[in-house]
């Protein structure tokens, strides 16, 4: 008797077992593309800790044109540097937990969609909408679709980001140590002991409300700003709905703001992000968590006040 297939062990169902085949392949294609790109993570760690070890360039301010003007160097040059002063292998200092972070976080959160969609399909509001076209709907329609998904993608990527934040903790802690020359936290397994010995269950969450709050103003902000923004686009076409010039502007116009629209938001979120990688280094004993490199901080707000403007 041939065994059964996971799909028939958990009593998938063929849309969802779709959908699981297409998850597994874009969570690896996102996985390959973040070994590929690790350093740029690498990079924007070490800056969001302020380690700037590295002398001023000089530029004009508007790039080609306006004054002189000193420059710290951009994340490309940063990463030359520290290949230069420490080899290539550093470059990918934490890549372990960091991809295990991004797996754990990925597959939890399409778990939980999956769940929801199974067992609580009216969360955030009853299902439709889905087979429309953004032109197709009342702005009563579009808001109820745009607002379910928005609710689920909170509970989605909540449950993601608590369960995946011990490895996003070991990977900041990991990167972090460079600063000072230490060798505390040399691999995955050995951190997680000495986090959970030193630290208790606390050490693992460290940072972890800033990084729901970035999360949750990223998710609500892009909705926001979505809903808005396409619902103007189809009061725009509705004039001359036949014109396909204008739907063809509409199209590239959608587009462009897929991609604008999270960025525009991420200004507002980041600085969240960056009291979340403070905040991990916490009662982790290492040089760059400590004066002079940075005061120590009870509380998340705390850090909040110390670096805001």
């Amino acid at each position: 008797m041939p065994e059964p297939t996971v799909a028939q062990v958990v009593n998938l169902s063929q849309e969802e077992e779709n959908r699981v085949k297409e998850f597994s392949q874009r969570i690896l294609g996102k996985t390959a593309v973040g070994v590929v790109t690790y350093p740029l993570t690498f990079a924007k760690t070490l800056h969001q800790i302020g380690h700037e070890p590295f002398p001023l360039t000089t530029g004009k301010v508007f790039v080609f044109a306006g004054r002189d003007a000193y420059f710290l160097p951009n994340t490309f040059k940063y990463l030359k540097n520290v290949y230069k002063d420490q080899g290539f292998k550093t470059l990918f200092t934490g890549l372990d937990a960091g991809i295990l972070s991004h797996l754990t976080g990925g597959v939890f959160s399409f778990v939980t969609e999956l769940y929801l969609d199974r067992y609580y399909p009216e969360i955030g509001g009853k299902p439709s909408g889905a087979e429309k076209e953004e032109a197709e709907m009342t702005d009563h329609e579009s808001f109820n679709f745009h607002f379910r998904k928005a609710v689920r993608d909170t509970i989605c990527c909540t449950v993601g980001t608590i369960v995946s934040r011990p490895l996003t903790v070991v990977m900041i802690r990991e990167v972090a140590q460079l600063v000072g020359g230490e060798q505390k936290y040399n691999s995955l397994c050995g951190s997680i002991l000495r986090i959970g010995f030193e630290e208790g269950p606390n050490g693992f969450f460290s940072g972890l409300v800033p990084a729901l709050i970035a999360q949750g103003i990223t998710i609500w902000g892009c909705f926001a700003l979505s809903y808005g923004l396409e619902r103007a686009l189809v009061r725009a076409q509705e004039g001359n709905p036949d014109d396909e010039a204008a739907k063809k502007a509409t199209k590239d116009a959608r587009s462009v703001l897929r991609v604008v629209v999270p960025f525009f938001v991420n200004s507002f979120s980041y600085p969240f992000s960056v009291i979340s990688t403070v905040m991990s280094l916490n009662g982790s004993g290492l040089a760059v968590s400590l004066l002079p490199y940075s005061p120590s901080f009870n509380y998340w707000g705390d850090c909040y006040d110390y670096l805001k403007p």
